[in-house]
């Protein structure tokens, strides 16, 4: 049954359960009606059995006044006072039966019967039979009055079929309405349904509408806008950085096989030409295994575990031992250290990754600065992290530019950047090392003053 189930779709399995909640609950309110209906009619019967027991005994008290006792218990009195469908006996205390005036009323065994009411069947007729004590003066027996209930039986069965009647309509009604319903409520999903085949045939562009309802419907219809403008922007990403790539990788390829050309063809007998070509080919050469290194890194960035153990470090110590290799390689350059603060706490990030973000950054420094090349580090807290601001006095860079510039590939001066070495991936591997860490980097420039380049990282707890 449960597979059966799972094989019917949705809209079928919604009608098909509503339906028989509908019809369960329909039911349990006709049988507490059908109850709570026998309860009253039969109280109803007994109330009305009881008054006219006590009806005929204050008769008979009365007639025994007037007549004597004898008179008051005599068949000629009694058959003046029986009503239609009804039943009169006296007994003696001993159960011996004194009088009986009935029409087709069937015979009890009044030895047999307790006090109070009794409910007979005869015939397929149902009876109510009041039995109690009857004291009328010298007199002491039992008087017992019986009533045919039929009509009310005949009452009990018609709204016994009624409410059967009402149930059936309420079973059709219940499909009817759980078809309505379940096209009502599924009707965003086959709209979702339909916009994912859309996109299945290749237009990423399509979105489902949201409607007004703040349902779990429209939640998750703009969840999935959500997911998709962010897939998209991710393959679109991807599809940049694959062109970007390929581009890149394109021209040095291109500079070393026009050179290895032109040796083959008559350049290898001239030294000055042998020398050039070869010169340009090493530093092309170079420049392709420094773009692949870095697109392995990005890669090996992506593909690291989140949650991989932290081996903390001391954000001083490294800030200094980068700023002294710097101080050696680069004799002319100019580092300005300002308030380098020295903090207790372990930075959460391992100390090659954070000397790596550093150097990218020194790179870029100097790379980009102008032929008195001069950097300012400074170092603070900042909201529980660390923060340390490299400034440079290069070119800097635009207001257009700036949001971009940790982009993959983005370069703010194409042929400046190639005739540096630069490839437009530093400071994404940057960006990307330090959101690993929960770190961030971001930059302020404007041009022709320089840039700064500011770094910040939470400390360990």
């Amino acid at each position: 049954m449960n597979k059966r189930m799972k094989s019917i779709s949705i809209k079928w399995r919604l009608t098909i359960y509503s339906t028989i909640s509908i019809f369960i609950i329909f039911m349990l309110c006709n049988i507490m009606q059908l109850i709570l209906i026998h309860t009253f009619t039969s109280k109803q019967e007994e109330d009305q059995l009881n008054k006219r027991w006590n009806e005929i005994s204050t008769l008979i008290e009365e007639k025994s006044k007037f007549g004597g006792i004898k008179t008051a218990l005599s068949a000629d009195f009694f058959e003046n006072i029986i009503g239609q469908d009804e039943m009169i006996r006296i007994l003696n205390q001993q159960g011996r039966e004194l009088f009986n005036i009935s029409e087709d009323f069937p015979n009890p065994q009044s030895n047999q019967l307790e006090y109070g009411f009794h409910r007979i069947n005869e015939d397929n007729e149902r009876f109510v039979i009041l039995k109690e004590t009857l004291i009328v003066g010298t007199f002491k027996g039992i008087l017992e009055i019986g009533q045919s209930v039929e009509t009310f039986e005949e009452f009990l069965e018609r709204v016994f079929w009624v409410l059967l009647a009402g149930t059936i309509l309420s079973l059709i009604l219940s499909i009817m309405g759980g078809q309505l319903l379940a096209r009502k409520l599924l009707a965003p999903l086959a709209v979702i349904t339909h916009t994912m085949r859309k996109i299945e045939d290749q237009h990423f562009q399509e979105r489902i509408p949201v409607m007004e309802t703040n349902d779990e419907f429209s939640q998750l219809s703009s969840i999935f806008n959500s997911m998709m403008d962010r897939i998209e922007a991710s393959m679109e990403q991807q599809k940049r950085f694959v062109e970007d790539a390929s581009h890149e990788l394109r021209t040095p390829l291109a500079v070393i096989h026009g050179h290895l050309s032109l040796l083959e063809r008559w350049g290898k007998h001239d030294e000055k030409i042998l020398e050039n070509s070869l010169q340009t080919s090493i530093k092309e050469t170079n420049r392709l295994i420094t773009l692949t290194n870095r697109l392995l890194t990005l890669t090996r960035i992506d593909k690291q575990e989140e949650h991989e153990s932290i081996i903390p470090c001391d954000a001083t110590e490294v800030l200094n031992e980068v700023i002294h290799d710097y101080e050696l390689i680069y004799e002319q350059l100019e580092i300005l250290k300002g308030d380098i603060m020295k903090t207790e706490s372990l930075l959460a990030i391992p100390q090659e990754q954070l000397k790596q973000v550093l150097i990218i950054v020194f790179d870029n420094a100097i790379k980009y600065s102008g032929d008195r090349k001069k950097i300012a580090i400074t170092s603070s807290h900042h909201e529980n992290k660390y923060k340390i601001e490299i400034q440079d006095n290069g070119y800097g860079i635009s207001r257009q530019d700036l949001p971009f510039i940790f982009d993959r590939f983005y370069r703010v001066d194409k042929a400046r950047s190639r005739e540096k070495g630069g490839t437009g991936l530093g400071l994404s591997i940057a960006k990307d090392i330090l959101k690993k860490y929960k770190g961030n980097i971001f930059a302020d420039s404007k041009l022709g003053m320089g840039t700064t380049i500011t770094i910040v990282i939470p400390y360990t707890r």
